[in-house]
């Protein structure tokens, strides 16, 4: 467990994360606050904080893009890139809007490079 919230007003976290997951965390545990949860949560419910933390932290889907280009799609170099952890970049990949894939289909040539 890297992070977790009282739900009201604290969020802890590892001392051990890097700068990128201490960020991807953050986001997280933000978002479960800003739905008012407390303790754990069904994995529905956790795939849908980590979206909205993805979406929060990558709203630009062009830069997103150009990391995937730079990195040759590797994931972990694109999410480094950006700033966040790989599993939040691959969260923000697989709820794409079809506007945002089109943008990913014209500049990698295919979107699924997370497969």
């Amino acid at each position: 467990m890297w992070g977790a919230t009282d739900g009201a007003r604290r969020i802890w976290l590892d001392k051990g994360l890097t700068q990128r997951e201490r960020r991807s965390t953050l986001a997280h545990e933000l978002e479960h606050l800003r739905r008012g949860h407390t303790g754990c949560q069904d994995p529905a419910t956790e795939r849908a904080v980590e979206a909205a933390a993805a979406r929060y932290l990558l709203p630009e889907i062009r830069e997103i893009a150009d990391a995937l280009v730079w990195a040759g799609c590797h994931l972990d170099t694109a999410a480094d890139e950006l700033w966040v952890d790989e599993q939040l970049l691959r969260a923000r990949l697989e709820h794409l809007h079809p506007a945002e894939r089109a943008i990913l289909v014209e500049r990698l040539g295919r979107v699924e490079v997370w497969a």
